[in-house]
């Protein structure tokens, strides 16, 4: 038995001591073959410093041979050392065997660090070197986690779709679909993806053939590939709010009413849910249940400030400005158009010293620049008494909306 098996022998034991004393024999005394399997069988058990020492042992003795380049390469990538790694595969000459395989990696490392510059040019040597097409997939994807998304679709177009799928289980007609999307093509999009169920049928590709549809207001093709998800196991895709809301366009209110109900079913904590179906039920004159719905979704920590507008909004809107003010002290960050509507509910109550408080407050937002606001509040500051002030928030105003010669009028001589 030779000291690299002893070595693995010892490991399997669990005597460490063992196996550092047989892995010294084995460094002074087997040849490379012997040396390089211990290596690579350490490096896949995790024992990496021991692979890395074996490793280098290989390469000081035999220093034109870059396979071990490419397995400290390797090494280092793994153990988050990615200068390391470019170093040994720099190390590589041109025209060496492994030269090619170098550059796919040193790509990799540089995409990894986002320089996808820098990758895309080492994978544009390779292919002038090499015609493997994964070569070219390589590249294509690199464009594409760039956002390069046209070039993305020149290089997957070159490559045959099946050959890729068998090799690398990713479609090159779903990522041109989705490569399309990305530009707003949702026409050629959809044309791709629905090629790609042909090769590689996909609840994911299916929901995504469902929204571009939506997306052109095609709410029949949408609907019936949402239909073709309630026949898989999609507990890991969320498809019922994106459902629900295209059968809500086709003024198929029960139907979408029946499909969100059956997403909180899965995901009863789910609060663009619960704000969909209130916005339903208020829009049937369900307010009760409208209601009811955002109380719920109040007890969800999802997206809290936003529940709070919401319910504030429809207490505003049935003018129950008391409720909308008991809303103040649940809102957790800054919400504009929260705040603007408790500081509108103050103002419709005559509160006039708390609703200035939230107004003066406004004023340092983004809100002046929204001429809602802006005609808002010279209302409330004409409703106190304000006048000269507001003059400056007309002024304001009409420079974002010149035509209104309503507020016009209101402009001292």
């Amino acid at each position: 038995m030779s000291y690299s098996e002893d070595t693995i022998d010892f490991l399997h034991k669990g005597d460490l001591i063992g196996m550092h004393n047989a892995l010294s024999n084995a460094l002074k005394h087997d040849n490379e073959e012997m040396l390089a399997d211990l290596a690579e069988y350490l490096q896949m058990m995790g024992f990496i410093d021991e692979s890395h020492q074996v490793y280098d042992k290989i390469l000081g003795d035999n220093p034109e041979s870059t396979d071990y380049l490419i397995n400290l390469a390797e090494i280092a990538e793994d153990d988050g050392q990615i200068d390391d790694a470019l170093n040994y595969l720099y190390q590589i000459p041109a025209g060496d065997e492994n030269y090619v395989a170098a550059l796919i990696q040193i790509a990799d490392l540089y995409q990894f660090e986002g320089d996808f510059e820098t990758a895309i040019s080492k994978l544009e040597e390779a292919r002038e070197l090499s015609d493997s097409p994964l070569i070219t997939f390589a590249l294509a994807e690199s464009y594409y986690e760039q956002g390069a998304y046209q070039e993305a679709i020149q290089n997957y177009a070159k490559l045959s779709v099946r050959e890729i799928l068998q090799q690398t289980k990713i479609s090159t007609y779903q990522r041109i679909g989705e490569s399309y999307a990305h530009l707003g093509n949702f026409e050629n999009a959809i044309s791709f993806l629905e090629k790609s169920l042909e090769f590689d049928k996909t609840a994911d590709t299916i929901y995504k053939i469902a929204l571009l549809y939506s997306e052109l207001d095609n709410q029949a093709r949408a609907i019936s590939y949402f239909k073709q998800l309630e026949d898989y196991n999609t507990d890991l895709l969320n498809y019922e709010l994106a459902y629900a809301q295209t059968l809500e366009a086709d003024r198929q209110f029960d139907e979408a009413a029946r499909v969100a109900q059956e997403g909180l079913l899965k995901n009863p904590n789910s609060a663009l849910l619960l704000h969909f179906l209130s916005k339903l039920a208020y829009s049937q004159k369900d307010q009760a249940a409208a209601e009811r719905y955002l109380m719920d979704a109040l007890n969800v920590a999802e997206i809290h400030d936003e529940t709070v507008f919401l319910l504030a909004n429809l207490y505003f809107n049935e003018s129950d400005f008391e409720a909308v003010i008991r809303l103040e002290e649940l809102l957790e960050e800054e919400h504009l158009l929260a705040q603007w509507l408790f500081a509108q509910a103050h103002k419709e109550l005559e509160n006039d010293a708390q609703a200035e408080v939230l107004y003066t407050e406004l004023l340092s937002t983004a809100l002046t620049d929204n001429p809602d606001f802006l005609k808002d509040y010279v209302d409330f500051l004409l409703q106190i008494g304000q006048n000269e002030k507001a003059q400056t928030y007309i002024k304001q105003y009409l420079e974002l909306v010149p035509e209104d010669e309503e507020m016009r009028g209101l402009l001292f001589e």
